[in-house]
């Protein structure tokens, strides 16, 4: 009886004990900056950073400029993640004026 489908990760929801190399979020840069956005094209690559060891989430771009910042619904998870030693890269999904959406995936530790 024990365990008929008890896996030790969730793939559907947001649920708590996923996995730090499986994660991947789908979202938009929160207060980009306009000056950096204007450069960054589809399939850009940021490295997703920490201000400090509690946040802000930030997307980095390889000059080491604030492209913005993270929001997703569970900022705490990947705040966790990082500091467990992961590392997270942001692939550009689109950028349409002022908006930036991007796909945050671990690359692993």
């Amino acid at each position: 009886m024990s365990g008929s489908s008890g896996g030790s990760s969730f793939s559907s929801g947001g649920q708590r004990q996923q996995d730090c190399g499986d994660i991947v979020i789908r979202t938009q840069l929160a207060s980009p900056d306009p000056e950096v956005i204007e450069e960054l094209g589809k399939g850009d690559i940021l490295t997703i950073t920490l201000a400090s060891a509690t946040g802000p989430l930030q997307a980095i771009t390889n000059d080491g400029a604030v492209a913005g910042a993270i929001l997703t619904t569970d900022p705490g998870l990947l705040i966790t993640c990082i500091n467990q030693g992961y590392n997270f890269l942001a692939r550009v999904l689109e950028v349409d004026g002022g908006d930036c959406k991007i796909s945050i995936y671990s690359t692993g530790k």
